[in-house]
């Protein structure tokens, strides 16, 4: 303890000593601080370029995946677009075979009715004229025995035409 009656001795500081500056313990504090935030801040841009790299890539992978089912979607609807338009077509086709074979044999019977008309006017004109010219050669047939000048073989030369007229005749009368 000290007694009351003792001289207090204050040792002050040397000039140098006050002059020279001492070291803050808040600087060294700070610097530390600054280098560990440093190192934490590099650490953390390193781990968002690692993030962004996985998060690039897994939307690259993302990506390939929805265009790849989008593709293989397409590629179903489209498909199932030309198969309906196949079964469209195939119907219209059979369709309209259907009716252009109506209209063909409509017409193929329209076409013999003409025919049967046709040449049943014309084989009626024809079987007319044939009797009238056999009418005509047997009356001349007819003159030419009452006439005795006229030479028998020139009789049998008619009669003998006459009878072709008459096998014509009856060959135009089996097709009526």
């Amino acid at each position: 303890m000290m007694s009351a009656s003792a001289p207090v001795t204050v040792q002050m500081p040397d000039v140098s000593e006050l002059t020279m500056p001492q070291p803050d313990p808040l600087v060294e504090a700070l610097s530390l601080f600054a280098s560990e935030s440093s190192g934490i801040a590099a650490r953390i841009r390193e781990l968002e370029r690692s993030h962004l790299e996985r998060m690039e890539t897994a939307a690259a992978k993302l990506r390939d995946q929805i265009a790849a089912h989008l593709q293989n979607q397409h590629r179903a609807e489209f498909q199932s677009g030309i198969q309906v338009l196949r079964e469209e077509f195939e119907a219209r086709l059979r369709l309209a075979t259907a009716q252009w074979e109506a209209e063909r044999q409509s017409l193929s019977n329209e076409i013999e009715d003409l025919r049967r008309h046709s040449n049943s006017s014309k084989l009626a004109q024809e079987v007319e004229q044939t009797e009238a010219a056999l009418e005509a050669l047997q009356k001349k047939i007819q003159a030419m025995l009452d006439d005795p000048t006229v030479e028998l073989s020139r009789v049998m030369q008619e009669n003998a035409r006459q009878q072709q007229l008459q096998a014509y005749l009856n060959g135009l009368k089996f097709n009526v």
